[in-house]
């Protein structure tokens, strides 16, 4: 995985005024995929399909979890703190947040600027 910043923190100041109210409406999403393909006491799976130019919308993180990328491609994420990033997957790429919580949370989304399409697997851990 390569990860290159576009925009610091604190870029906010660089956001359209309809990329804030966006991020405004995430701030309490948690539903961080597209579709829940499992879930149990423990955890939940989700899936993440994303067509080339598709946008998963803003969601909160607020549980540990990791995603791994089921394809390759390349993705832009812009974060609550204004900072956006791109990012270029590869088959396996794994990334793990283990201090994550309803107070270490973090919010961003998810657009596929690649030309092919994006899947991940993200799994929550509920306890």
């Amino acid at each position: 995985m390569k990860r290159k910043c576009v925009v610091p923190a604190g870029g906010l100041e660089f956001w359209s005024n309809e990329q804030k109210a966006a991020l405004g409406d995430g701030m309490h999403d948690t539903n961080v995929g597209c579709h829940v393909a499992y879930e149990n006491d423990h955890f939940r799976i989700w899936t993440i399909h994303l067509g080339p130019g598709e946008w998963l919308h803003f969601h909160r993180h607020e549980r540990p979890y990791y995603w791994t990328a089921l394809s390759t491609g390349r993705a832009r994420s812009r974060h609550d703190d204004g900072s956006v990033w791109e990012v270029e997957y590869e088959v396996g790429d794994t990334k793990y947040f283990d201090q994550i919580d309803k107070d270490n949370f973090f919010v961003h989304d998810v657009l596929n600027i690649g030309e092919s399409p994006l899947v991940f697997s993200t799994v929550e851990f509920l306890r």
